[in-house]
């Protein structure tokens, strides 16, 4: 590599620090400024947890009505972890990491609803499209993606057509809890990590 190539990645590689450096360090400012939300009326872990022992016992009450919309991701906690995954959840924000939930007109069981899981820097845009639904007492959300797509502004980059896994392997969501006064959705992954999303305008 020459000293040129090796200046200007050595720029990018800072650059992408003090990004993550800063939003790390202003992670309750960017809370309040990207989604206008009190921290403080976010649910701890603590509060997670105890939410989530109910609604195995009793179900959360979460209908699938209740969840249409914009969907923000938040914060994350990775399984067995006490604290919050800052630095994930702080990347996460930095790339508007979202998810859209639609329903479907269909008398099927399931699918009822169409999914679309986005990443954005910038003009470029990572967008995973499926199906999903939700199962069960709690309930579970299943779902799996039909196609990914890259788009760089309005430049189609990737257009590719996925496979269904089978039903067994597909990922889901349990959904713990949801806020219909502060706008919040809380659920645990199949890999066990619990993931925090807000009610988005977009």
């Amino acid at each position: 590599m020459n000293l040129a190539r090796f200046l200007i990645l050595d720029t990018v590689l800072i650059l992408l620090t003090l990004i993550i450096y800063i939003n790390f360090k202003d992670n309750e400012h960017k809370l309040a400024t990207d989604f206008n939300v009190n921290a403080e009326t976010l649910p701890s872990l603590e509060d997670i947890l105890e939410m989530e022992n109910l609604a195995k016992k009793n179900g959360s009450g979460i209908e699938i009505d209740s969840l249409l919309g914009h969907w923000q991701f938040v914060s994350v906690w990775k399984q067995n972890a006490d604290k919050e995954d800052k630095l994930s959840s702080s990347l996460l924000r930095l790339f508007s990491a979202s998810l859209d939930l639609r329903k479907l007109t269909s008398d099927k069981d399931f699918p009822t609803l169409s999914l679309s899981n986005t990443i954005e820097f910038g003009p470029l845009l990572i967008r995973f499209l499926g199906l999903g639904g939700i199962r069960g007492k709690q309930p579970l959300l299943p779902f799996f993606f039909e196609r990914i797509e890259l788009k760089l502004g309005k430049l189609v980059l990737i257009n590719r057509l996925l496979n269904e896994p089978d039903e067994k392997d597909m990922p889901f969501f349990s959904l713990i809890a949801k806020s219909n006064k502060d706008g919040w959705l809380v659920a645990r992954g199949r890999g066990g990590g619990i993931a925090l999303w807000l009610m988005s305008n977009k």
